[in-house]
């Protein structure tokens, strides 16, 4: 056997992270032909603003391979227990069922209830991620013929 060399990168350029990606890409699709590229990823935000304009919650997430991830979700402080995160949540999920999605996921470590609320499901835990605590990583269905 012939010997390996690993590099470690601790700030990659993009470059270097474009070949992996790359690459990895192009094994995915020797594996799944009909998956959807990338490009075809929808990016999106949704935010909420006070009567003042004042910037007040939103959600980051993106609609990808036939389901919605949930990135981030915050709501102000003065604004919690509102509504309006279930609100923001619900924008986001009727917006992914639209352009295609049936199963929505994200991971949460202190916002499990909320989610549970909002109709999603544990399907994993990690332990000490960050130390002493639980990741949730939660799912919703959101097709009903499902």
């Amino acid at each position: 056997m012939q010997p390996i060399n690993i590099d470690l990168q601790e700030s990659p350029s993009t470059e270097q992270i474009s070949v992996l990606a790359n690459n990895f890409n192009q094994f995915v699709k020797g594996q799944m032909p009909d998956i959807p590229s990338e490009s075809d990823d929808r990016i999106f935000m949704l935010n909420a603003y006070d009567d003042k304009q004042s910037y007040i919650g939103g959600i980051l997430a993106n609609c990808y391979w036939d389901g919605l991830e949930i990135d981030t979700l915050w709501v102000s402080p003065s604004h919690r227990g509102n509504g309006l995160g279930a609100k923001l949540l619900q924008h986001a999920e009727q917006y992914a069922l639209t352009n295609g999605s049936v199963i929505a996921f994200l991971r949460t470590v202190d916002a499990k209830t909320f989610y549970e609320k909002s109709g999603y499901s544990v399907y994993g835990i990690l332990e000490d991620r960050p130390i002493g605590t639980f990741l949730y990583h939660m799912k919703k269905r959101l097709d009903a013929s499902n």
